[in-house]
C-alpha cells in the first residue's frame, strides 16, 4: 500500500512538471586572428516605449537567433503606453538582465533620444543613468551621454519619415561629430540600408552599425519579409564581455550584416574573407587546374571571377564549388559583389590568397 501511494504521487508530481525547451539557431562565422566575432543588435523597443513586448521577450528572442549581445534602447521622449505601463527608463533593463544572464548573453544598458530633423534620433549605449540623459535640448542630452563614457549612435539616417530625399548630413550633424558626441552610425536598420551613409562612415572613421530596431515580436518580422535571420552588428572583440564590446565599439572594429550584405572598413572585409573561404587544388593538367572553393560559414557569396571571361559564382551557406581555370592564368582577381568597403566598391582579392 505505501508503495502505491508513493507511486500516485510521483506520477502526479510529475503530471505537474511541463517542460519548455528553446532551441539556438547557432550562427556559423570565423573568429579573427586576434578578435572574437560577436553577433550582437543594439537596436530595439518594448512596451516601455514603442515596442509590443516585455523586456525578457527580447532576451529569448535573441538568444534562440544566435546573438551574443543585445541592447533594449527604449525612447526617452516617446512612451504610447504610458496610461498601461508607468515610464520607468531603468525597466527594460533591470528586468531582462537576470535572463540574460541566465543565457549567457550580454546585455548593455541602453536608451534611444528621440528628436525631429534635425538631428534626428540617436541610440546610447554603455548608460549609467537614464534620467540625466533626458533633455529637450538634443545637444545637452548628447553631451550628458558623452558624460558618462557612453557610446553614441546616429540612428537610420535615411529613415522616409525623417528624411524623405534620402540621408543628408546636415550642419548640426557636423556640429554634433566636431564636438565628438556621436561615434557610430546605423548604415542598415529594419528593413532597408543607406549605402551612402556607408560612404559617410569610412571617410568620417565612425563604426558601422547594422540593428533590427525591432518594435514587433521578432518572428512576425521575419516571416513578414520572408528572412532567415534580423540585421546583425558584427563585433570584432578582444574578449566576450561588455568592456569588450566596448572597447571594440570605440575602435570601429565592426561589420554590418544586411540580408546578404555585409559591409565595413576594407581590412575587416579581407580577414573574414581569408577566414570564411578555403580553396584547394584538387586535380590538373598542362592545359587546366580545378580547384574545390569551400564556404565555411553562414555568409553568402556572390563572386565573379575577373578572368577572360569574367565568371559568376554563387557560393551559399555552408557549400562548396569547383572551378577549372586554364594552367597558365592563376593569377585572377576574386570581387565579392555583395561585400562592401564602400557604396559602390566590392571587395576583391587575388584568388591565390584564398589557396590554402
Amino acid at each position: 500500500m505505501k508503495r502505491l501511494v508513493l507511486f500516485l504521487i510521483s506520477i502526479l508530481i510529475g503530471a505537474s512538471i511541463t517542460w519548455s525547451q528553446t532551441i539556438r539557431k547557432e550562427i556559423v562565422l570565423p573568429h579573427l586572428q586576434d578578435y572574437i566575432t560577436l553577433k550582437c543588435d543594439f537596436h530595439m523597443h518594448t512596451v516601455f516605449s514603442d515596442g509590443n513586448v516585455w523586456p525578457t521577450t527580447r532576451v529569448e528572442e535573441a538568444w534562440a537567433e544566435g546573438l551574443d549581445a543585445i541592447s533594449i534602447t527604449d525612447h526617452l521622449e516617446y512612451t504610447p503606453h504610458k496610461d498601461y505601463v508607468p515610464v520607468n527608463h531603468e525597466a527594460p533593463f533591470d528586468i531582462a538582465r537576470n535572463l540574460a544572464k541566465q543565457r549567457n548573453l550580454i546585455l548593455i544598458k541602453g536608451i534611444e533620444i528621440t528628436k525631429s530633423m534635425p538631428p534626428g534620433h540617436f541610440n546610447v549605449l554603455f548608460v549609467k543613468e537614464a534620467i540625466p540623459i533626458f533633455n529637450e535640448d538634443y545637444k545637452l542630452a548628447l553631451r550628458e551621454a558623452k558624460n558618462q563614457g557612453a557610446f553614441v549612435i546616429w540612428n537610420h539616417p535615411g529613415w522616409r519619415a525623417q528624411a524623405p530625399d534620402g540621408p543628408v548630413w546636415m550642419k548640426e550633424h557636423q556640429e554634433l561629430y566636431e564636438e565628438n558626441l556621436f561615434q557610430g552610425v546605423e548604415v542598415a536598420n529594419f528593413d532597408e540600408w543607406y549605402p551612402e551613409v556607408l560612404d559617410w562612415a569610412i571617410e568620417k572613421k565612425l563604426t558601422v552599425f547594422s540593428n533590427s530596431d525591432i518594435h514587433e515580436p521578432m518572428d512576425m518580422y521575419l516571416s513578414a519579409n520572408n528572412l532567415d535571420r534580423r540585421p546583425i552588428t558584427l563585433v570584432f572583440a578582444c574578449e566576450s564581455s561588455e568592456e569588450g564590446i566596448r572597447e571594440a565599439l570605440f575602435a570601429r572594429r565592426t561589420a554590418g550584416w544586411f540580408n546578404n550584405y555585409l559591409f565595413a572598413r576594407k581590412e575587416i572585409l579581407e580577414s573574414l574573407l581569408f577566414a570564411s573561404i578555403k580553396v584547394n587544388k584538387i586535380s590538373g593538367d598542362e592545359k587546366s587546374v580545378s580547384y574545390k572553393v569551400e564556404n565555411l560559414t553562414d555568409f553568402q557569396f556572390d563572386f565573379v571571377l575577373e578572368h577572360e571571361p569574367a565568371r559568376k559564382i554563387n557560393l551559399p551557406v555552408r557549400s562548396s564549388t569547383i572551378i577549372t581555370l586554364p594552367a597558365n592564368r592563376m593569377d585572377g582577381i576574386l570581387m565579392v559583389q555583395n561585400w562592401l568597403h564602400g557604396a559602390d566598391i566590392p571587395l576583391k582579392t587575388e584568388l591565390t590568397k584564398l589557396f590554402r
